[in-house]
C-alpha cells in the first residue's frame, strides 16, 4: 500500500511538472467570464455578475431568444478586473505588457479584484498567477490564451472591458487599435462567444476626450476587421451625460474634492449598466449564435 502510494504520489508530480499547473476545480468553471481593468474590481464586479448571472430577468427576450440563451446553462459568471491593464496587456505573451497582469505587485501585494470564484459573489483581491484559479502566467501563452484554455475555465461567452489604459494608444492611431483587434481575435476560439464592452467614463472631461478618439478608432477599427466578436460601445455621449463630472459618483475627500477620478463607483455602474441593458441584450444573442 505504501509502495502503492509513493507510486500514486511520484505520478502526479510528473503531470504537475510536465504539463503545469492542474485544472481548475468545477467551482473555477464559468460559463461566462468578464476580463478587464480595475473598473471591474474598483465598483463593477458585483454589477457583471447581477446582469450576467441572470439575463432573462436583465433582458426581455423572446422565446426564440431564450432557447439561444440556453447554450449559457446555469449563468454561472467570473468577473476579474486587474489594475492598470489594458487589451494589450491581455493578449502580450511575454514582457511588459503582461507582466500588468503576471508581475507581483510591490505595493499592494495582489493586483486583481474577482467575483464569482470559489463560490463566493463577494469581491476577493488576488495577485494573477498565484493560486490554482488564476493560473493565467504560464509561459508562452497570453493571460487570454491562458484563460481560455481547454479544461480551465471553459466560458461559452467571453466579455472583454476595457477602453482606459489603451486610449492614448489607440487614439493616436486607428492601425494599432485593428492590430490589437485581430491579436485578440486570433486568441479566442471560434466556439466562444465574445462581447467587447468600453468601459464606464470618469470624472474629468479631458481624459474622456482622448477616451472619446480611441473609442472612435476602436469602432473603426471593428467595421475594417469585422470580427466575431461584439462591439458594444458602453462609452457614448449618453454615459458621459450620466457620470461625468457628478461628484456624487466618485470617491471623495472629507473637504469634498474628488480622491478618485478614475474609478465611478457602484451608482455610477447602475446607471451604465441601465443605459447600456439593451445593447448588451442583444449582443448576447448575437454572440452565442
Amino acid at each position: 500500500m505504501k509502495t502503492f502510494t509513493l507510486f500514486l504520489f511520484v505520478w502526479i508530480c510528473f503531470l504537475f511538472v510536465a504539463f503545469g499547473t492542474p485544472p481548475a476545480n468545477a467551482q473555477t468553471k464559468q460559463d461566462i467570464l468578464v476580463l478587464g481593468d480595475s473598473q471591474i474590481s474598483a465598483s463593477g464586479g458585483s454589477l457583471y455578475l447581477d446582469f450576467f448571472g441572470d439575463l432573462e430577468r436583465q433582458c426581455n427576450y423572446s422565446s426564440t431568444e431564450r432557447e439561444i440563451l440556453e447554450q449559457l446553462g446555469a449563468q454561472r459568471v467570473g468577473a476579474i478586473g486587474v489594475s492598470s491593464t489594458s487589451l494589450r496587456a491581455w493578449t502580450a505573451r511575454s514582457g511588459v505588457h503582461k507582466g500588468r497582469i503576471c508581475a507581483p505587485n510591490e505595493r499592494f501585494g495582489v493586483n486583481a479584484g474577482v467575483f464569482g470564484f470559489q463560490g463566493s459573489d463577494t469581491r476577493r483581491y488576488v495577485q494573477i498567477g498565484e493560486g490554482r484559479d488564476y493560473q493565467l502566467c504560464q509561459p508562452n501563452r497570453s493571460p487570454l490564451q491562458n484563460a481560455l484554455r481547454d479544461g480551465y475555465y471553459d466560458p461559452k461567452l467571453l466579455v472583454m472591458a476595457l477602453l482606459g489604459n489603451d486610449a492614448g494608444r489607440w487614439a493616436n492611431n486607428v492601425d494599432v487599435a485593428r492590430a490589437d483587434i485581430r491579436e485578440m481575435m486570433s486568441q479566442i476560439p471560434e466556439d466562444i462567444g465574445c462581447i467587447m464592452l468600453t468601459t464606464a467614463p470618469v470624472y474629468e472631461k479631458s481624459t474622456n476626450d482622448l477616451r472619446k478618439m480611441a473609442h472612435r478608432n476602436l469602432e473603426r477599427a471593428f467595421l475594417s476587421e469585422n470580427p466575431r466578436c461584439i462591439l458594444v460601445g458602453g462609452f457614448s455621449a449618453r454615459t458621459r451625460d450620466a457620470i461625468e463630472g457628478q461628484p456624487q459618483f466618485f470617491a471623495r475627500r472629507k473637504d469634498g474634492s474628488i480622491r478618485d477620478p478614475l474609478h465611478p463607483q457602484t451608482g455610477a455602474m447602475k446607471r451604465f449598466f441601465d443605459i447600456n441593458r439593451p445593447a448588451l441584450c442583444e449582443a448576447v444573442i448575437e454572440a452565442l449564435k
